[in-house]
């Protein structure tokens, strides 16, 4: 025998006698007539192999008396599949097999014995533990098919107790559901809160808007740049965050919601909440502002400069504050008071309240101011001017002015020069007109308003007396055709419509002759009301009541009342 290799010798050395066995097999010679030894086969527990006749062997040819040795095992693999031909050998002597005789018939084929075994499952959990899914495998050879008490005793080793498809269940167990995934357990998800969100009416960013002007064109000198609000204006909607809802894993352990986030509210000065608190609200009129978060009610418009194209136009609910000056051809409007620290040039300014003017105004024979309030001023020159309550100024100068109530001029020159003015209680000033005779009128105890409401009265007056007359003269020739028959029915409607308007027009008759009368008494009522002055020049035209008085030379420290229907003249 050749010297067997080292792996075979290590091999070997595990082996034992099964390994001295399987050498002594190697090494077993053939028989003197070249075939297998029929005893020794047959001691093997192989069948008998006939042998072969004198004159078969004759016919082959000369076989060596000595084989050739079987190769070594060199390899794992090799000693590997020489093990597993053990085995299967060793198993089929167990079981009693016998070789069949190839010559004699087909081997037939072996009869595989199934073991048996009961169905089985697997069940798989989500890492989330809110599902469970099961799959069930079929019994073999006499195993038990599937149960429903063997599918609940699963989920219960499981320690899965909720959101069991009982149903499913069921139908796996009736219908041998096998081979086949189902979800048997499902948890309840919780439910987040939504979070809370703010609606706004206003924008938080300033946006220029020109207006259109009638002809289609831009006008830039209105740019809205202020958001006016009123008391109780809603500046934004609050929707709160909602509670979330708690949801069940399917061991039944609770699964918390996220509660819904709070946004931050945009409070600021002057917002307050509503009754419910899921508004916003401005706590007072003024321009709504968004600086730093949060939205503000301003009850004053500051400018920091001058108004011009680059702020525009101004209309606001509150007061406006400007440092600069008033450009010519620009307007300002405020519910509250106006104060500008400049120069007004040909400019509108219209107050609810005050109106301050730290220098003065030149009007451009365009300038208007009008306030509900007083009127403070350095001068005004070339301008309109209605005050509310009171005026003050130092000198006036060609101008238009209406005072509701007192009129005062001070300071070095405190003239009124030119133009006209109409001052319902006392004017108080230093000199009326210009040594120039330049005229200049001055109507006390009645306003501009007050006339135009008495004249606006006697006009009405007037056509509802035409009016009255007219239908008068229709009444009349519609009675006639009446007596006489001939009325037709549309005549019949208008005769009584004719009636029913002439009662109408009488009752408005009666009340707009009260009201005539009425201011034409206030006019003649002058009360206290005078012109003080320490000069007054010639070309003054001075009225009171309904008496009128020509300054034909210049008057020093005088003074001017009305008494006993006439106008009079004392020493200041």
């Amino acid at each position: 025998m050749k010297e067997k290799s080292l792996l075979y010798n290590l091999f070997m050395k595990y082996l034992g006698e099964d390994g001295e066995e399987e050498e002594a097999k190697q090494e077993t010679p053939l028989s003197d007539h070249g075939g297998y030894d029929k005893q020794k086969h047959m001691h093997d527990g192989g069948e008998a192999i006939p042998q072969e006749t004198d004159e078969e062997l004759s016919e082959q040819p000369d076989i060596p008396q000595k084989t050739e040795p079987e190769p070594l095992i060199e390899t794992v693999e090799d000693w590997n599949e020489a093990e597993l031909q053990k085995q299967r050998e060793l198993d089929a002597r167990s079981r009693g097999a016998e070789e069949p005789d190839s010559e004699e018939m087909p081997a037939e084929p072996e009869e595989e014995i199934v073991p048996s075994r009961d169905a089985s499952l697997e069940l798989a959990i989500t890492d989330d533990k809110m599902k469970a899914t099961m799959m069930v495998w079929e019994p073999e050879g006499d195993g038990a098919d599937i149960t429903e008490e063997a599918l609940y005793k699963a989920l219960q080793e499981k320690h899965i107790t909720y959101g069991i498809d009982e149903e499913k269940i069921r139908d796996i167990a009736e219908n041998k559901r096998y081979r086949q995934l189902f979800v048997i357990a499902s948890g309840k998800p919780a439910k987040d809160g939504t979070s809370g969100k703010i609606k706004d009416f206003f924008p938080r960013q300033v946006q220029l808007k020109y207006a259109t002007k009638q002809n289609g064109g831009i006008d830039f000198k209105n740019m809205n740049l202020i958001h006016n609000v009123k008391e109780g204006d809603v500046v934004c909607q609050i929707t709160r965050p909602t509670d979330p809802e708690d949801g069940m894993n399917i061991y039944g352990q609770p699964v918390r919601g996220r509660q819904g986030a709070m946004p931050a509210i945009p409070q600021g000065k002057n917002i307050t909440y509503n009754e419910d608190g899921t508004q916003l609200v401005a706590a007072c009129e003024g321009n709504l502002t968004f600086r730093s978060g949060r939205f503000h009610v301003e009850k004053v418009f500051e400018v920091a400069g001058n108004v011009d194209n680059s702020i525009g136009n101004i209309n606001f609910s509150g007061s406006v504050f400007i440092q600069g000056d008033v450009f010519e051809g620009y307007e300002v409007r405020a519910k509250g008071n106006i104060t500008v620290m400049g120069m007004v040039e040909g400019a509108a300014l219209i107050a609810g309240g005050d109106i301050q003017l730290q220098k003065g105004m030149r009007g451009m024979h365009c300038g208007v101011l009008e306030a509900g309030g007083d009127i403070t001023a350095k001068f005004l020159e070339d301008c309109t001017i209605h005050a509310g309550s009171n005026i003050q100024a130092e000198y006036i100068i060609n101008s238009q002015v209406a005072c509701e109530n007192n009129l005062t001029l001070v300071g070095r020159r405190g003239a009124f020069i030119g133009g006209s003015c109409s001052v319902y209680n006392e004017m108080n000033v230093k000199a009326v007109g210009a040594a120039s005779h330049i005229t200049t009128s001055v109507t006390l105890g009645a306003t501009p308003q007050l006339i135009a409401e008495a004249e606006k009265a006697a006009r009405e007056i007037r056509e509802v007396s035409e009016q009255m007359e007219e239908n008068r003269k229709n009444t009349a020739w519609l009675t006639e055709k009446q007596n006489r028959g001939s009325l037709t029915p549309v005549q019949q409607q208008r005769l009584s419509a004719l009636n029913l308007e002439a009662s109408v027009n009488k009752l408005k008759q009666r009340q707009l002759q009260s009201k005539a009368a009425q201011l034409a008494k206030q006019i003649r009522e002058v009360g206290r009301t005078r012109l003080q002055a320490d000069e007054v020049y010639p070309g003054t035209i001075i009225c009171i009541g309904d008496s009128r008085l020509v300054v034909m030379d210049k008057e020093d420290s005088v003074s001017y009342y009305y008494l006993d229907g006439e106008i009079r003249k004392g020493m200041r």
